[in-house]
Formats: structure tokens, C-alpha cells, sequence
């Protein structure tokens, strides 16, 4: 199906220009406006209702609200959201958070102020009561009731790790998270399966003694000295799932400082797609979710929001990157 891009490219204009076109907003020279029509014509492209509503009325603006775009994965996925929704009209408005709830409010009153036509929702934070559920909010990880959500296969991923590190022949196995995936706090993200999934496929082999070792929440970079000391009661462990590869690259540097070789005396799995880090030496075997599929997902339901059908969800497939770490 034809976008607004195709149309822009195939008329030798900008997507702007389209944009006034459909919308009839703004000056066009009669005989450009006349050549988008005949190109929509025979492209057969129909522009999404609900989009053009927004573009009408509002600003032609996403704000895409998240924790920390110092993240690997998080730069990555908005790389690819800013792709997507520009070639549907929009531009996206980057709103790091760095996991403060005050901030995440006022990001959020923007929507309701029609400052911005939409939200995609990246939090940890405890914001439901701050939701306008009848706006455009999509969330990524963490599930509102009422709010579309897009999110990897976390509980897959954690099955497919925990298969990784049997078939390696890992006998002590061990989870590192933060407590975002335990029980210490209220607020539990669509990320907490991936621990689910690693712990019950292990159950299910018979294995029952899984260490779970969690980090404080909102700490994304926790520090080598700080996993050296979290890591240092259990010598034993020979297979390790990290919650990320951020996390993944700490821990193989914490392990080779300890003279533990990996992965001949430790295997390890990260989870977003080893994509980076090579400054390690090795490519990090990685749970991968695609930035890119997520980012159309996320731009399919936000652009087609509908209040009366809004418990919406896109689960993305996740895959088994094999690298050198197991």
C-alpha cells in the first residue's frame, strides 16, 4: 500500500507539500496540486482518516517520552520511530525523562494541551492516573489497561535463553535484572517476562534453583564495581541471562577482571541484538528484538488510534542471535 512518500517521490515534491495537498492547508501552486492528485489517483493511495483529523487540528507533532536515550537499544528504536513517522507527515519530539515522574507529567500534559498530536509512553514510572485514555497514547513494554501496546516477545526471549544456555550444557544458572522484574515494587513492565520465561522453561527441565539477582531500578548504567560485588557470593554460576546487553557487556568485563573466561567458564546471553559493544572483542549472543518492525508497529497503531478500541496490542517476534559469549 502506497504512503506518503511514494506519493512525494513519484510527484517530485516534498512530503510537506503532499501533506498540504490532502489536507488542503497551505499554499500549493495549482499545477503541483494538480500533478499530487493525479499521482494519488494512481497510486490508489488513501490517507489514514484518524491521521489526517490529527494533522488537521493539531501540529503535525509525536512526543516520544523515555527514560534514557543514552540507552543503545532506546537510540536505535528512536532512529527508526522518527523514520516512520516522517514518512506519514510527522515529526517526533525526543522527551527524556531520565525516569523522574514530574517530568514524565508535564510530557504528557502536552497532549492534552494539543501541543503534539500523539504519545509514545516509555516509563517505569507509576503514570497511569495521568493518562488521557481517550488521546493517542501508544505504549512501548508496559501495559495500561486501555492504552495499544507494542512490545518484543519478552517471555519468548527468556524461554530461547534459557535453551541457549542448557543446550551449552550450563548446569548453575542464574538471571540479572533490576527490580522492576522482582517483587519490590508495584509497577511490573511487559520486560519482566523475559525473567518469566527463562525461569519457567528451567522448571520445566527440572531446574528449580535459578538465582535471580536483581539491580536497583532505574539505574540503567550500574557500574563494574557495583556487579563485581553483586556477583561475588555465587563463584559457581557457568550460565548468566543479562535483561540487557548493556547489562551482558558489564558482566563479561566483571567476569574476566574475576579470571573467569567467557565463554569457556561462563556463558552469557544479553537481550536486544548484540548490535554494539564491539570494543569487547566478541559479539555478545543476544535475545533481538528488531527496532525497526517495533517503530511500524508503534506508528500502525498510534496513526490509527481509535478510542472504542484501544486494548489493541503488537507483539513483536524475537529471535536468537548467536554470538561468541556462549
Amino acid at each position: 500500500m502506497a504512503n506518503i512518500k511514494d506519493v512525494a517521490r513519484q510527484a517530485g515534491c516534498g512530503i510537506a507539500t503532499v501533506s498540504r495537498v490532502i489536507n488542503k492547508s497551505g499554499y500549493v501552486k495549482e499545477e503541483t496540486r494538480v500533478k499530487i492528485e493525479k499521482v494519488i489517483n494512481e497510486l490508489k493511495y488513501q490517507p489514514n482518516e484518524i491521521a489526517r483529523s490529527m494533522t488537521r487540528q493539531k501540529n503535525h507533532i509525536i512526543a516520544f517520552i523515555l527514560p534514557n536515550s543514552k540507552h543503545l537499544f532506546f537510540g536505535e528504536l528512536l532512529y527508526h520511530v522518527e523514520e516512520e513517522l516522517f514518512d506519514y507527515g510527522y515529526k517526533l519530539m525526543l522527551c527524556n525523562s531520565s525516569e523522574q515522574l514530574e517530568k514524565e507529567i508535564i510530557y504528557l500534559d502536552m497532549l492534552k494541551n494539543n501541543r503534539v498530536d500523539g504519545v509514545i509512553l516509555l516509563t517505569n514510572n507509576d503514570v497511569e492516573k495521568y493518562l488521557n485514555k481517550t488521546l493517542p497514547i501508544v505504549s512501548f513494554d508496559r501495559w495500561f489497561q486501555d492504552v495499544p501496546l507494542v512490545a518484543s516477545d519478552n517471555y519468548q526471549g527468556g524461554i530461547l535463553a534459557a535453551k541457549e544456555l542448557l543446550d551449552k550444557g550450563c548446569k548453575k544458572l542464574m538471571f540479572i535484572g533490576d527490580d522492576a522484574q522482582g517483587d519490590f515494587t508495584d509497577v511490573i513492565t511487559d520486560v519482566s517476562k523475559r525473567r518469566l520465561g527463562f525461569i519457567d522453561h528451567l522448571k520445566s527441565q527440572g531446574i528449580n534453583d535459578v538465582i535471580n539477582l536483581e539491580y536497583p531500578l532505574q539505574n540503567y548504567f550500574v557500574s563494574e564495581n557495583q556487579f563485581e560485588h553483586l556477583l561475588t557470593p555465587y563463584p559457581d554460576v557457568d550460565g548468566i541471562f543479562c535483561i540487557s546487553d548493556s547489562v551482558a557487556y558489564t558482566i563479561i568485563k566483571v567476569l574476566k577482571s574475576k579470571g573467569k573466561r567467557v565463554p569457556e567458564d561462563v556463558k552469557v546471553i544479553g537481550y536486544d541484538g548484540g548490535r554494539s559493544f564491539n570494543n569487547l572483542g566478541k559479539n555478545i549472543t543476544s535475545i533481538s528484538q528488531e527496532p525497526e518492525i517495533i517503530a511500524k508497529a508503534i506508528r500502525k497503531l498510534l496513526l490509527n488510534f481509535d478510542v472504542n478500541n484501544s486494548n489493541k496490542k503488537i507483539i513483536v517476534p524475537v529471535v536468537l542471535k548467536k554470538g561468541d559469549t556462549t
